[in-house]
């Protein structure tokens, strides 16, 4: 779980298919871990938030390394102890034919009775994963704001083809 420009975001995904070496990618641009694999899940005001099981806050077992304390290593600032959650990315392997790729392939998570936006997300070593789940924030913000790039691109393209044909 970390915070993401503002937006709290849970990886999910197969063991072993890189959750823990993205946090470290996003928390080594400046973004904030709240927990590894102890989360706690609470509703508040009618929405989910999430926090680090009290005592663990900052530690990430990263394979090779062993445990290690993000705050120790990186300072207060690359821990937080909390924060809503707003999106789930659920990390697949590569890229399946039933991806839409105008779009991305968007679910409702749920837990406590409430439901949170969720995308899968194709993670593979030859993708700038970091780099991809800040634009799957700006992206899910966007959206959250009214505004579809899918959308607005499928309406350009469709003036486009009908000043063509006339």
């Amino acid at each position: 779980m970390l915070d993401v420009l503002g937006q709290g975001i849970l990886l999910q995904g197969e063991s072993r298919i890189g959750k823990t070496d993205l946090a470290l990618g996003l928390v080594d641009r400046g973004h904030q871990l709240v927990a590894d694999d102890l989360v706690e899940i609470f509703s508040q005001n009618e929405s989910l938030h999430v926090r680090s099981q009290s005592g663990f806050e900052g530690f990430l077992e990263v394979a090779g390394l062993g445990i290690v304390n993000l705050a120790m290593l990186y300072g207060d600032q690359a821990v937080v102890s909390q924060v809503p959650l707003n999106l789930v990315l659920s990390l697949e392997k590569g890229i399946s034919e039933h991806y839409d790729h105008l779009q991305p392939m968007a679910f409702e998570w749920h837990a406590l009775g409430i439901s949170v936006p969720a995308w899968r997300l194709p993670c593979s070593e030859q993708r700038n994963m970091p780099l991809i789940v800040e634009m799957a924030v700006r992206l899910n913000r966007a959206r959250q704001q009214g505004y579809d790039a899918s959308a607005d691109f499928q309406s350009r393209l469709a003036c486009l083809l009908t000043e063509g044909a006339a």
